[in-house]
């Protein structure tokens, strides 16, 4: 006691046998000490004025963990959080919810690696599916969302616009055989106007697909033409690879080191 206020260490228990064993100063838990709840979950760590700040950890009577840095009793800034499930997340934190860059792997071993917002997917990530298959792009609000690249275990792969989690808008998609489709798609398939080049066949035709498949071939020259129903979509597709560039979606560029 220092003037009548708890100061230095010890111990306090309240009626429901909750309990902190730790540093006091000013009458509050501030420095280091460890709080028993009631529930059987504990903190230890570091405190200031009765709340949990700076570096500590959590652990949930339910086998639950987190490890990282608190501000007034909340997670915020770098941490580490598993849950009984096996699941588990490292990255940033902001006033509880996860934000910025983080790692999230779930019970079933898929992964993201990749940026986060308000607890969601968020930005550009890397997500591997259980299964080998991998995308690498942009989510919003969980889904894929904006342009991304996804990666098939056989070889094939898209590279191109989505859409709440759907390939849509303008995309180019690779066959393991090494055929090409350059065009417009809508909930997952091919629609609206369409390149295909199969080279090992000398073949580069433009058509019009519907729902996935392929209902005419267009002749190139009518699609120069201005007043062409198609004109503007033939421009994007002539320019796909010069307006989409594929090295902004590389796994390297977007996967942070968190070891340290």
């Amino acid at each position: 006691m220092l003037n009548g206020k708890r100061h230095g260490k010890g111990v306090q228990v309240w009626d429901d046998g909750a309990k902190y064993d730790g540093n006091w100063e000013n009458d509050k838990s501030n420095g280091y000490g460890t709080f028993y709840h009631t529930d059987g979950d504990v903190y230890q760590g570091y405190w200031k004025n009765n709340r949990a700040n700076g570096k500590g950890v959590y652990i949930s009577s339910d086998g639950g963990r987190y490890e990282g840095y608190w501000i007034d009793d909340v997670q915020n800034g770098f941490g580490t959080e598993k849950w009984n499930d096996g699941s588990s997340y490292k990255g940033n934190y902001d006033m509880g919810k996860k934000e910025g860059y983080g790692e999230y792997e779930w019970s079933n071993k898929s992964k993201y690696r990749g940026y986060w917002k308000d607890n969601k997917l968020c930005g550009k990530g890397v997500y591997y599916y259980v299964d080998g298959k991998k995308y690498v792009g942009e989510y919003n609000n969980n889904l894929k969302e904006g342009t991304g690249k996804y990666y098939w275990t056989d070889g094939k792969v898209y590279f191109g616009q989505f859409y709440q989690d759907k390939k849509e808008g303008i995309g180019k998609y690779t066959w393991n055989d090494g055929r090409i489709y350059i065009g417009f798609w809508k909930f997952n398939k091919q629609n609206g106007l369409g390149r295909y080049i199969n080279a090992s066949e000398n073949k580069d035709r433009f058509g019009i697909w519907i729902e996935g498949k392929r209902t005419k071939w267009i002749d190139e020259e009518l699609l120069r033409d201005e007043s062409n129903e198609n004109f503007n979509e033939y421009q994007q597709i002539l320019n796909f690879d010069e307006n989409f560039n594929e090295d902004d979606f590389q796994e390297e560029n977007i996967v942070q080191n968190l070891n340290n």
